[in-house]
């Protein structure tokens, strides 16, 4: 009897541990099961987190500013010069200097070719901006340039302009008339120039068109040169661009005109000099504004 009560605890045991064995295969393989099931969709979960990162980082990379971080761009190029050339203001002697300067610190030049009219149609005016942008990219050094033409918006055309200088002198000045009057041709000033490419610039005595003319100023010539002012004027185009009018006081001396006014030339100033000052009175005005801006060094920075 208690042989046969061993027996019975003995199978029960090995019945037990084959029972628990089982189970613990059937977890085992269940385990395994879920496993992998589980693991392509893993595989496949990581591989879109590898993509979706990837995308990240490319968005990061490549995604087109906004109008904000546009905002920030510099509207006007630092290392590209546009000389609006005013005739008989010495704006030929600027062009001069430029040309002699170019080699010795390393810029480029260019002349633009030459205009017979007086205002270009939108049509002309995006055609020119293209043509010059198109000059900028294919060079790959800093440049200047001279043309004939009134001061152009490039940011109306969504295109990052040059930074503008030029040379004005006294409208008084009995040389322009004397030259005018050889020329056979009607001198309108420097109101045009800076004003723009509207008609209304062309008018004599027009408030709006100063007014204009004074804001493009300040906006796109951080220096504007005075002819009777010259070795002041070099120094500051100097001080604002280093890297294209070094050395342009001692190319301008090399050249620099000795020639006195003729008594003759004062008096016939004197004996016009009330009326020239009514119908260029605008012109005076800003003149004056312009050598109080260059001689006081109130020049915009931006």
């Amino acid at each position: 009897m208690r042989r046969n009560r061993g027996f019975l605890l003995l199978l029960s045991m090995c019945l037990t541990m084959i029972f628990i064995a089982l189970n613990a295969r059937s977890s085992t393989d269940l385990f395994d099961s879920i496993a992998e099931k589980r693991g392509p969709f893993e595989k496949h979960e990581k591989s879109r987190a590898d993509d979706r990162w990837i995308a990240r980082s490319q968005t990061h990379r490549y995604v087109t500013p906004s109008l904000a971080e546009l905002n920030d761009i510099p509207y006007k190029y630092k290392h590209v010069l546009m000389l609006t050339r005013i005739p008989g203001t010495g704006a030929e002697l600027m062009v001069l200097i430029l040309q002699h300067l170019q080699g010795y610190n390393a810029f480029k030049h260019i002349r633009l070719p030459s205009s017979d009219y007086g205002f270009l149609s939108a049509v002309q005016q995006e055609l020119l901006v293209e043509e010059i942008m198109s000059i900028i990219r294919q060079e790959a050094i800093p440049l200047t340039f001279d043309g004939d033409v009134k001061f152009l918006n490039f940011s109306t055309f969504g295109r990052q302009g040059p930074t503008f200088i030029s040379i004005v002198r006294d409208p008084l000045d009995p040389r322009i008339w004397q030259w005018k009057g050889k020329e056979g041709m009607l001198y309108y000033g420097a109101i045009p120039h800076f004003c723009g490419q509207e008609p209304r610039c062309m008018e004599r005595n027009n408030t709006w068109a100063l007014e204009r003319a004074k804001a493009n100023v300040i906006r796109w010539y951080p220096v504007v040169g005075i002819l009777d002012y010259m070795e002041e004027s070099l120094n500051a185009l100097a001080v604002e661009f280093p890297y294209f009018f070094n050395g342009a006081i001692n190319i301008y001396n090399q050249f620099r005109s000795k020639e006195n006014l003729s008594t003759l030339a004062t008096l016939k100033l004197r004996i016009k000099d009330a009326s020239l000052r009514k119908v260029l009175a605008q012109e005076v005005e800003f003149y004056q504004w312009l050598k109080s801006r260059l001689l006081n060094k109130t020049f915009n920075n931006d």
